[in-house]
């Protein structure tokens, strides 16, 4: 056994003799070793979160495959001929098999850890692409959509946990913000492929893609500590930790840090282990609907999900083209598509460092009454085209609002579906929300017909009126987020967990109690005082364990 797991050994007698304290309570009188805020000293968790954020590049490709498979399959000279229902069931497996392959996401997120998903995924994912591109029928195009629909959110889940676990707390947001952004970047190249080239070399190109992320992540990509601490496995989490100190300037830095975050993370995993008793994966999707901690997120980001997608966000994306034909602009169906494309992906670079600057409740404000106006403007000009250039003013008040959605409801839910949840909720309630908001997507998708021919009231058509829906839906998203958003930029995971136990409404929202705990009579002694911990009298007894609290420096175990 190594000096560290003795100690750890140590500190575990003593906190379970010790009164009971909740996670919350001791991350607040034991707050995490911070890190350095320094660019360079945090190269190492930038890249290791770009490279498995990058595994959204080959989602975008699969995301944007089907507007050049589906016109290619149906041509008369096609060698797989469908018909309509069969492209649209083509176009829609995609979004179905996401929602079953988020739920599973979970589970093999917290057995296998985070890196190794990314890494397994890629199988049924280059699987799925190799039965399309040597596709003889449309069974087997079919199912090969279908590998690839279920690989992709293991994936991308797993990439966002990760980034939430590995990024410093004041570089969080604008990492995860980054994957919606990749995930631009591969529609737009997903949509110059189908241009180019025919449907399966596309394929071909679209297989081949994790190869990067696989090579990247080879190279930069260490287990997030979070998952292997949870796991036991100590010396591992320590291998990491320091990997990722590699980069700071002073010896403290890349040796003293390390270990006094592994000592943080050892003392709230037995912390936690003490207050709670350990319970089976169906217990913790109990817990995440009966715990505040769990069912408070899960409920904002089902509400914010459902702003996402009735306020047009991926309407707009998904239905470009009909869309401008609706509004009475005529333009040919790629070039709308790369359009609407090429803006999310510019404006998408922009919200990540908006991101670190603003915060998410300024940007999430400001983003959605931005797509208000605009939307309502949009609507005016489409109902007195005269008065906008035959047309053309609505075009660009639809791409503005675009790029406004690409600062606010199209990526920033996506950066919070991991940093909301505690970690012992982490896996389920990521899933969960993931899953809930593919099927309002989906949902979504399949009443825009019915919205755009039920919005009408006498000069006010169709696509007026739904202009002016997503509209009323964006500003109504204004008023939610004022009340209930939180601000994460900057914050730890424990203070947003330490949020949603005793708060609901962000606005008027009370601090947590900072309660005295109080060893039981007999006990080894475990004495907490302000902020971080020293071991002051372990020289007294080997056999006694004396932990105390003095503000500046990190426990040693």
């Amino acid at each position: 056994m190594t000096d560290l797991e003795r100690g750890a050994a140590r500190t575990a007698k003593a906190a379970k003799a010790a009164k009971p304290r909740s996670p919350s309570l001791f991350a607040k009188q034991y707050p995490e070793p911070v890190w350095p805020k320094s660019l360079r000293c945090c190269l190492p968790q930038i890249m290791a979160c770009l490279a498995c954020g990058l595994f959204n590049f080959p989602e975008g490709l699969s995301l944007s495959y089907s507007s050049s498979l589906i016109p290619e399959l149906q041509r008369p000279d096609s060698p797989i001929p469908i018909t309509l229902n069969q492209g649209v069931l083509l176009a829609s497996s995609m979004v179905g098999c996401m929602a079953v392959g988020t739920l599973l996401a979970g589970v093999v997120m917290n057995r296998f850890g985070r890196v190794n998903t990314i890494r397994y995924c890629t199988l049924p994912f280059a699987a799925g692409w190799f039965l399309v591109a040597t596709a003889s029928t449309y069974e087997q195009v079919l199912a090969g959509r279908i590998l690839t629909g279920l690989a992709n959110p293991l994936g991308v889940n797993a990439a966002v946990v990760f980034s939430t676990e590995v990024a410093p707390a004041h570089l969080r947001g604008a990492l995860n913000g980054a994957h919606p952004t990749m995930a631009s970047l591969g529609i737009v190249g997903g949509y110059v492929l189908g241009a180019i080239t025919d449907w399966r070399t596309a394929a071909w190109w679209s297989g081949a893609s994790p190869i990067v992320v696989l090579v990247l992540m080879h190279v930069t990509c260490y287990e997030s500590p979070i998952w292997l601490v949870s796991k036991g496995r100590v010396e591992e989490a320590a291998r990491s930790l320091h990997a990722y100190a590699r980069r700071n300037d002073t010896e403290e830095g890349r040796e003293r840090l390390p270990e006094r975050q592994l000592e943080w993370l050892v003392q709230r995993r037995v912390c936690s282990e003490s207050y709670t008793v350990e319970m089976p994966w169906y217990q913790a999707i109990l817990n995440l609907f009966t715990q505040p901690v769990g069912y408070k997120p899960l409920l904002l980001l089902t509400v914010i999900f459902l702003a996402q997608n009735f306020s047009g966000v991926y309407i707009t994306l998904f239905y470009a083209a009909p869309f401008f034909k609706e509004m009475g602009v005529q333009v040919d169906p790629f070039q709308a598509a790369i359009l609407v494309g090429l803006t999310r992906l510019f404006t998408g670079v922009l919200a990540v460092v908006l991101i670190r600057k603003v915060g998410n409740r300024r940007l999430m404000t400001t983003a959605s009454l931005g797509m208000a106006v605009c939307m309502m403007l949009s609507g005016y000009f489409t109902l007195y085209p005269e008065n906008g250039l035959d047309g053309w003013v609505a075009v660009g008040l639809v791409l503005l609002y675009v790029s406004m959605s690409c600062c606010g409801l199209l990526t920033l839910p996506w950066t919070m579906t991991a940093e909301l949840f505690p970690d012992r909720l982490r896996d389920v309630g990521q899933s969960f929300a993931v899953f809930t908001a593919n099927l309002i997507e989906f949902a979504a998708l399949q009443l825009y017909p019915t919205l755009m021919n039920g919005l009408q009231y006498g000069p006010v058509t169709g696509p007026v009126g739904i202009q002016w829906f997503f509209a009323a839906v964006a500003l109504a998203n204004v008023v939610f987020a004022i009340f209930f958003l939180p601000e994460t930029r900057g914050k730890s995971l424990q203070e947003i967990e330490e949020h949603y136990q005793f708060n609901t409404l962000w606005l008027g929202r009370v601090k947590a109690p900072l309660e005295e705990p109080v060893a039981e009579a007999g006990a080894d002694v475990f004495v907490i005082s302000t902020t971080t911990v020293t071991d002051v009298d372990a020289r007294k007894s080997s056999s006694e364990s004396v932990v105390d609290v003095s503000q500046g420096d990190s426990y040693k175990l």
